[in-house]
């Protein structure tokens, strides 16, 4: 994508020249100016304090030196952020300069979290950190444009889905766990319903922006009812359905969850019609009802939901340990290192918040949250900025799998909503969920700087 430069202004009537307008040139102009991103290293210096402080402070509760080896993913990571915010700065990126520091934050949280919990995972999880970074990076600063990924929308769908459905053939269970989601090795595998929520939004969003129109325009009327056109939805229906019914399948319903609420997003923004989310809303507790009727282990997680002392030293043995952890927090914590979160089995993916409540306490968490609400605000903010419809709900819907993975997984650990199969974002261990994050992140990153760079509308030139 090219620079901007003024362009020369020609004499209109009278001899009176129009406004200098900025236009694209290959090089030279505005964007190459050097763009110091202050802000940013301020914030990423600050984000190192927190995480080099808990540094200390296991080192000191655990009686070792500060040169143990279980603390050189640590310091990687310490040294991984300030060299994210030199590369950009030296591909003169012009981006959001919040996005780097909050993820940064977060990750480093949970890689303080991997040490304490699981210090033998923290130099795999290091290594997922460092290749996300990479991928972000390369999405962020890359020679492309978020515009190709509108004209092949139907391809990312379907190898997005192709994926999943390999899983039913080729599916593994590396954790034990009885659901064969993963691709791959035991040693090196990966979850392709992670990629598969990045692709579904390109998909939708390449959709909607094409049919919205239509679907605003051309309404069927049922009595005081309007409904959508359905010629026009059923492809954007077929590529959710089949999403779903591939993910209840493989009983992975915390991503189908997800999708669900997804796709009534977008729709809502792009069509602003809030009939269609009502309807949705009711198709979901229909299909809720359907899969508690007919799947045993729907029927066991919202048994134990409603329920989690049925059984606390059997089913609900879990979700009744990290209650107790959360509980006995208080609102400041018993300190670092302190508490024994480890009662809580699969702690470090699958109640990664409850240790931190525990250990921090509520202060600790509401934080947090609070990093969470920064991290969705900065993406819909991205998302009001930009111009192109297509940028808009893009950037739309990439934040909303954000916030509504964190929703899902928060409200399953404080058995709000019954417990699901998603991880914390750039929190919990994993390394394909922390890689997909990261291409999120990516794609938020370059329409920020595209938006940055892209000219504003040419005035006509004076009479």
């Amino acid at each position: 994508m090219g620079t901007l430069t003024p362009a020369r202004p020609a004499a209109g009537a009278g001899g009176v020249a129009p406004r200098t307008r900025w236009v694209s040139s290959p090089e030279g102009g505005r964007a190459a100016r050097p763009v110091w991103r202050w802000r940013e290293l301020g914030l990423v210096l600050i984000v190192l304090v927190p995480l080099l402080s808990g540094t200390v402070l296991l080192s000191a509760v655990w009686g070792r030196s500060l040169a143990d080896p279980r603390f050189w993913p640590l310091y990687g990571f310490s040294a991984l952020l300030p060299l994210c915010h030199f590369v950009l700065l030296a591909r003169r990126f012009r981006g959001s300069q919040v996005l780097l520091p909050l993820v940064g934050s977060l990750a480093g949280i949970g890689l303080l979290l991997i040490t304490r919990l699981a210090p033998t995972l923290s130099a795999r999880q290091l290594i997922w950190a460092l290749s996300g970074c990479v991928v972000m990076l390369a999405v962020a600063v890359g020679p492309w444009e978020t515009r190709l990924l509108e004209r092949y929308k139907y391809t990312y769908a379907a190898a997005g889905i192709a994926l999943v459905a390999l899983t039913l053939v080729f599916g593994i269970d590396p954790n034990g766990s009885g659901m064969r989601l993963w691709l791959g090795t035991p040693a090196l595998s990966f979850q392709p319903s992670e990629i598969l929520k990045v692709l579904l939004v390109v998909f939708f969003a390449g959709y909607l922006v094409d049919k919205r129109e239509l679907l605003k325009a051309k309404q069927l009327h049922w009595g005081p009812l309007r409904l959508p056109p359905l010629p026009y939805l059923a492809p954007l229906l077929a590529m959710w359905g089949l999403s779903l019914l591939l993910l209840i399948w493989q009983r992975d319903l915390g991503a189908a969850l997800l999708f669900f609420g997804v796709f009534l997003i977008m729709l809502y923004v792009a069509v602003g019609r809030a009939w269609y989310v009502l309807a949705g809303v009711a198709l979901f507790l229909a299909g809720g009802a359907i899969c508690y009727l007919f799947f045993a282990h729907v029927r066991l997680r919202v048994e134990l939901w409603l329920n989690p002392w049925v059984d606390p030293l059997g089913r609900s043995y879990q979700i009744a340990q990290a209650l107790y952890a959360a509980g006995s927090g208080g609102l400041w914590g018993v300190g670092l290192g302190q508490g024994y979160p480890l009662y809580v089995p699969a702690v470090y993916t699958d109640f990664p918040f409850m240790a931190l409540a525990e250990e921090g306490g509520l202060a600790s968490a509401l934080a947090l949250l609070l990093l969470y609400a920064l991290l969705v605000g900065c993406g819909l903010q991205i998302a009001l900025r930009a111009r192109l419809p297509f940028d808009r709900l893009l950037a739309t819907g990439l934040t909303a799998v954000l916030g509504l993975q964190t929703l899902v997984i928060v409200g399953g650990n404080l058995k709000v909503i019954p417990l699901t199969g998603v991880t914390l974002p750039f929190v919990s261990y994993g390394g394909s969920s922390l890689l997909a994050n990261f291409l999120i992140v990516g794609i938020l990153l370059r329409l920020s700087h595209e938006e940055a760079a892209r000219p504003l509308a040419l005035p006509a030139a004076s009479p």
